[in-house]
């Protein structure tokens, strides 16, 4: 089966999103490993342990409703969203009219 250019064009953007996020993801892991391994030599060489911390809880409920969203089926026709958005620009401008 032949590719058109456009399918070539979003696996490659695909492609470039998950390897970007994926080595984002380790670089973040890497700081917050090192981190870990200063927090136990004093104050100094910890001072960031708090902002990791904060900013792994926060990564982690991003991820939580991200994953709530994919369970629910919130992905499944994208579409839908912007002929809801329409459909409510239209009832809108209808008010406007009216009112």
């Amino acid at each position: 089966m032949k590719r058109s250019g456009k399918e070539w064009a979003a696996f490659f953007v695909g492609l470039w999103v998950i390897i970007g996020v994926a080595f984002a993801g380790l670089t973040f892991t890497w700081k917050v490993v090192e981190i870990v391994r200063t927090v136990p030599r004093g104050d100094v060489a910890g001072f960031a342990a708090i902002q990791v911390v904060t900013y792994v809880l926060v990564a982690i409920g991003f991820f939580c409703l991200f994953a709530w969203s994919f369970l629910k089926g919130d992905f499944k026709d994208l579409e839908r969203a912007k002929y809801l958005v329409l459909e409510m620009e239209a009832k809108a401008e209808e008010m406007e009219r009216r009112g």
